[in-house]
């Protein structure tokens, strides 16, 4: 049976012939000429991290790409991303003449890394980011670059980040459970800052072998890492299903996820610099509601965190973040 989702993407797909770009904001398909197509389904409230991660997360953006000619697409965060004529091939290595759907997302804030589950961290190792993108083909994930194709981004640097100094490119590794960033050594690919952000060129071998993130990072120097602990207030606590944890940096656009978890409530995550003023934060779904918890202090050996628990509304929980 297709769900009312897969419905609305089909019938999006009917009408790529007729649009120029697309974009969805939290509840709407947006076209260029500014007319909505409709509500957007979205996933059950509260019923999963996942799912939670998918309605309050950086926001789904979606654009028409037409393979005749290059195409110039802007975010809604300020990122150009420029892709060249006849870009996509089918999995059988046979061009793509049709219009593509593509997908794209930006995370440029503490918050939104928390909320779509993209922290910094490298194999462990803080860094620190100046703008994180994901794109890739909506209706068929099979389609890949041809081997000529280059991807371009152009990045706007955030406010908060302390210092643009040698940033590098990462790209997104979800699999095994926590998200990690992993630093790009592919020689057709590159990075250099541009004015006011950075200039990305993304070859196809390295769009092909990844998941669709790309990160502008880099390492942050700490000689003296901790381990933070969380103990999280409560009963039936799920790390996969139900429960996750944050420490957000106050003084650099940066978040680690606590992956470690003892039963029955401890969550802890090494590579804190000693000193660091953080905001642990506590984010669980349970029974259809949503919890949260926040508290702030400054990182030292021995020290352990336990938030109190409240219950709130996606609005309250998104801006007590963007208030890190």
């Amino acid at each position: 049976m297709y769900s009312l989702k897969n419905v609305l993407r089909a019938t999006i797909l009917l009408a790529l012939p007729l649009l120029n770009s697309c974009e969805q904001a939290l509840d709407t398909v947006i076209c260029e000429d500014g007319t909505p197509t409709g509500p957007v389904v979205q996933p059950p409230a509260h019923d999963s991290l996942t799912a939670l991660s998918r309605r309050l997360g950086a926001p789904q953006q979606f654009f028409t790409y037409v393979p005749n000619r290059q195409n110039t697409i802007t975010g809604l965060k300020g990122t150009i991303i420029t892709i060249p004529a006849n870009a996509f091939v089918k999995a059988s290595g046979t061009p793509v003449t049709e219009p593509v759907l593509l997908e794209v997302r930006e995370v440029f804030s503490r918050a939104e890394m928390v909320l779509t589950g993209t922290p910094t961290v490298s194999n462990g190792r803080l860094l620190e980011s100046a703008g994180e993108i994901f794109l890739q083909p909506a209706q068929d994930s099979s389609l890949r670059l041809s081997p000529q194709a280059t991807l371009q981004f152009q990045t706007q640097n955030p406010p908060n980040l302390s210092s643009p100094d040698s940033m590098r490119l990462f790209v997104g590794n979800g699999g095994g459970g926590c998200f990690n960033w992993e630093p790009v050594f592919d020689p057709g690919s590159s990075l250099r800052p541009n004015g006011s952000g950075f200039q990305v060129n993304v070859s196809s071998a390295l769009y092909n072998a990844g998941i669709g993130w790309f990160n502008c990072d880099r390492f942050y120097n700490n000689p003296d890492p901790l381990t933070v602990v969380v103990d999280v207030p409560g009963t039936s606590i799920d790390p996969k299903n139900n429960t996750m944890v944050f420490v957000v940096f106050r003084s650099l656009n940066g978040s680690l996820r606590a992956c470690t978890f003892t039963a029955p409530n401890t969550f802890s995550t090494g590579g804190i610099p000693t000193g660091a003023t953080v905001a642990v934060v506590v984010i669980r779904t349970l029974n259809g509601k949503l919890f949260y918890g926040r508290q702030d202090g400054a990182v030292a050996a021995g020290l352990r965190f336990s938030p109190t628990m409240r219950e709130v509304t996606a609005a309250e929980l998104k801006a007590d973040l963007n208030s890190i």
